[in-house]
């Protein structure tokens, strides 16, 4: 049995945008770095291969189809395309191995056989394990979020709503270790045990499993999200629709000098939850958008 890849060139800006196009009719997606060298500064233009894997024909067809719209959509040149029978492999292992960094502010994101670069915060996720491995537009603003943040904020309390991997209560951890701004007590909680499980192994891996703490949560219906209160920060990148239905737990469980990150919405879901968020209390001081994501900020 064989499976389908599709390959692409892309500058950085985009690579976040068709990777969430493509998640679902393909198998895997991976990107490859295509400049070598030791690292490379961080810019919009710097390109990517980006690759799908597609268990047949139709998905090959389906994808190939959201190149084209997406590039139309974002006003960009068709990019070529190169379509690929490959023999079938354990694709999980596959997509883990594949070579890669991902940079956002301070944070580099890698694989953890490959060594990265100095003067960054490395937060190692195997893209294998699932759940998160920074590279989509939500959870790489949340990171750009908490970079800009991280010398303004002090933060000795810190709750990361629907963890996932565990990348963003690692990136708390090791971005409040203990410095100028203080050292972060980490609560991660996902309604996911394979989540659970997943986000410790992370932990332990990164070398903060003394400041993280994970259970398995719906929200905040588990005991410890509200023995942990109130938080100095609170990171939620979920989808829109739960953002707007917990919002009223989420403020009361916030300090009143405490910050809110809020991801997994789409640009066109932003007004709304602004405005949701005001009613509850909390008013935005800064956005960042990659493609179609937004993450925000929100204080009182």
């Amino acid at each position: 049995m064989a499976v389908w890849r599709i390959g692409l060139t892309l500058p950085e800006f985009f690579l976040g945008e068709f990777e969430a196009q493509f998640e679902t009719h393909a198998v895997a997606v991976s990107t490859v770095l295509l400049e070598d060298g030791g690292e490379v500064a961080e810019t919009p233009e710097r390109l990517w291969r980006l690759y799908a894997y597609c268990a047949d024909s139709a998905e090959r067809d389906a994808v190939t189809a959201l190149v084209f719209e997406a590039a139309s959509r974002l006003d960009l040149a068709a990019p070529e395309i190169e379509c690929q029978l490959v023999p079938d492999e354990d694709w999980a292992a596959k997509y883990g191995s594949e070579v890669w960094l991902l940079f956002a502010g301070r944070f580099v994101v890698h694989g953890d056989y490959l060594h990265p670069p100095p003067g960054r915060i490395a937060l190692s996720i195997n893209a294998g394990n699932a759940f998160g491995s920074g590279r989509h537009g939500s959870t790489r603003g949340c990171l750009l979020a908490l970079d800009r943040i991280a010398s303004t904020r002090r933060v000795q309390k810190a709750l990361d709503l629907g963890t996932g991997s565990g990348i963003l209560a690692v990136a708390i951890a090791k971005c409040w270790d203990g410095g100028g701004m203080g050292r972060a007590d980490v609560l991660a909680a996902d309604i996911d045990p394979a989540a659970v499980a997943v986000s410790e192994a992370v932990a332990e891996a990164n070398g903060v499993s003394g400041s993280v703490r994970i259970c398995q949560s719906d929200g905040f219906a588990a005991s410890e999200t509200g023995e942990g209160a109130p938080y100095d920060l609170i990171c939620a990148n979920i989808l829109a629709n739960p953002l707007r239905q917990m919002a009223p737990e989420l403020v009361r469980h916030l300090a009143p000098q405490g910050i809110a990150i809020l991801s997994g919405l789409l640009a066109s879901q932003e007004a709304e939850i602004v405005e949701t968020y005001g009613d509850a209390g909390l008013r935005t001081v800064d956005h960042i958008r990659l493609g179609e994501w937004s993450t925000l900020l929100l204080t009182y």
